[in-house]
């Protein structure tokens, strides 16, 4: 009974507890996170604008206002991180010795690649839609930037964990057509830096995100001393194996975050003179001057 039913999506069983497989989270129990995740978006969408008029309540203040504006947020950073779990994600489907086909496999490329594509589209272009100044104006002093960048810069860390990329390394060493460390790289920085061909002034929020993103990228060029351990720690015996997270200083990341660096900064360099709006130069200059010192220390 058990066999005849072993390859019917219908009868797969994950958990909340596995770290590396998208099919196992909370609040997603579908089969592809990222159209999840816009069906999602496209709610809340159409949600905020009525915040206002659905609690208001006369000789109040906007309390009720500020809960509900604070769940639309939380719930979009819980779609950010369902579809980012499919990045270096690891499909665990348990298996006996009478039964064929892996435990473990990687998470398909097209789904990998789809997961960027949905955070440089839904996180990376400014969210607008969650800055509404109409709300925002009546429950924070500021209009929002602080928080809005809260949420990307915790999607990029989580997105070059350090367990994350030597998934992506190992799976791509097994299999050079999986998605690899450098094409993830790539697809990050396409979409954080677009201005760099499109020759667009670069606002505050960008401004912002790619600030982060240079940090980041020059915080993996200097990693602290770690020790080899399992991630996550898990209790439960329902835990699946954690895979070591090798030193840094001995993998490929350094070599692929300074090669990646090495190419902003020439993409950078060629840019500058098609970009006439003052800020947009101010940003770039600083961020050329950041990365020289991060690849040059004296």
């Amino acid at each position: 009974m058990v066999l005849s039913h072993a390859n019917d999506p219908m009868y797969w069983f994950g958990t909340e507890i596995n770290s590396y497989d998208p099919r196992s989270q909370n609040e997603d129990l579908g089969n592809n996170s990222m159209k999840a995740s816009e069906y999602g978006i496209k709610n809340l969408k159409r949600i905020l604008p009525e915040l206002e008029g659905w609690y208001k309540e006369e000789a109040e203040k906007y309390d009720a206002l500020n809960d509900m504006y604070n769940q639309v947020v939380g719930q979009f950073r819980r779609y950010m991180g369902h579809v980012t779990k499919n990045i270096g994600g690891i499909y665990e489907t348990p298996k006996s010795y009478e039964q064929t086909g892996m435990v473990y496999e990687p998470t398909p490329k097209a789904l990998q690649k789809d997961a960027v594509a949905f955070l440089n589209k839904q996180l990376f272009e400014t969210p607008t839609w969650m800055l509404d100044q109409k709300v925002l104006s009546k429950i924070k002093p500021g209009s929002g930037v602080d928080q809005l960048q809260s949420i990307q810069q915790s999607t990029i860390n989580s997105i070059f964990d350090y367990a994350r990329m030597q998934r992506l390394i190992e799976t791509h060493a097994a299999n050079a057509n999986a998605y690899g460390l450098d094409e993830l790289f790539t697809d990050v920085r396409s979409g954080i830096w677009s201005e760099l061909r499109s020759r667009r002034a670069i606002d505050v929020y960008r401004r912002n995100l790619q600030k982060v993103h240079l940090e980041k990228m020059i915080a993996l060029l200097n990693p602290a001393d770690r020790t080899s351990s399992g991630g996550p720690g898990f209790s439960s015996p329902f835990a699946p194996p954690a895979s070591p997270v090798a030193d840094p200083k001995m993998s490929d990341v350094i070599s692929v975050t300074r090669g990646h660096l090495v190419a902003l900064r020439s993409d950078i360099n060629a840019a500058l003179p098609g970009i006439s709006d003052k800020m947009s130069r101010y940003h770039l200059q600083d961020v050329v001057t950041r990365i020289n010192q991060a690849l040059e220390p004296k």
